[in-house]
């Protein structure tokens, strides 16, 4: 008796064991696993067949129209010359960035490479079917990178979008922490825009010229001391 409920129990265990490995090999975090590894193991073409740099560079779009004519400050007829031109470079503009990703793989000088786990744990998964959200955050810091994942079909799930808002904020913080770089609004002062009024160097003109109108107001030939005195208040008297 005692043996047959401890196969049971081995053949529970078997199975979960297996429900569980097979759910983890096709799911979104074994494509991580996959990614931490190309970068840890210096394999860029492993990081290339999960990264879709083309997909993630289209996503990106918009981005870099709002960048050249941000919107309400340039028409639309600016802003779809732009996003024409836009489209037109991204085919190189992709290449050139997997030539980029490639050769910073395969950088010998680079140190303290992360595990090749660590970008699974680090990181929150919510899949809905062949369609994941990936959430990296530092609550501390207030720091947050998303990513879109997509299953391919008969292929592997591979990264196609990063959310233009987090990296926006992640590559203004890493301008601003290593080379001082200030991105917004007072660093780059928009077209049209006021700038602040300087009380002091504007006041003085100002109190020549009142001044100036007083001295004009004065009559030619003053008048006599009497008068003065008695243009005086009462208290004075």
């Amino acid at each position: 008796m005692r043996r047959w409920w401890l196969w049971i129990l081995l053949a529970f265990l078997a199975t979960g064991a297996f429900y569980l490995t097979h759910s983890f090999l096709d799911g979104p975090r074994w494509a991580l696993y996959q990614i931490g590894k190309a970068i840890h193991d210096r394999e860029p073409h492993l990081f290339l067949a999960h990264v879709d740099i083309e997909n993630i560079l289209q996503g990106q779009k918009e981005t870099i129209v709002d960048l050249v004519a941000p919107k309400g400050q340039k028409d639309d007829d600016t802003r779809n010359l732009v996003r024409g031109l836009v489209g037109a470079f991204m085919a190189p503009l992709s290449d050139q960035m997997a030539a980029q990703v490639v050769k910073a793989i395969n950088d010998p000088n680079r140190k303290n490479l992360p595990s090749s786990w660590t970008l699974v744990f680090a990181s929150s998964v919510t899949r809905n079917g062949n369609y994941a959200l990936v959430v990296f955050s530092e609550p501390e810091k207030g720091r947050r990178l998303r990513l879109g994942m997509e299953k391919v079909q008969n292929g592997p799930w591979r990264v196609v979008d990063i959310d233009p808002n987090d990296l926006k904020r992640l590559a203004k913080d890493f301008l601003d922490g290593r080379h001082g770089v200030k991105l917004g609004p007072q660093a780059m002062p928009q077209t049209g825009q006021t700038q602040p009024e300087q009380p002091q160097s504007e006041g003085v003109p100002q109190a020549q010229d009142t001044q100036s109108e007083s001295a004009s107001a004065l009559p030619d030939t003053a008048p006599p001391v009497q008068d003065d005195t008695q243009s005086q208040p009462p208290a004075a008297q």
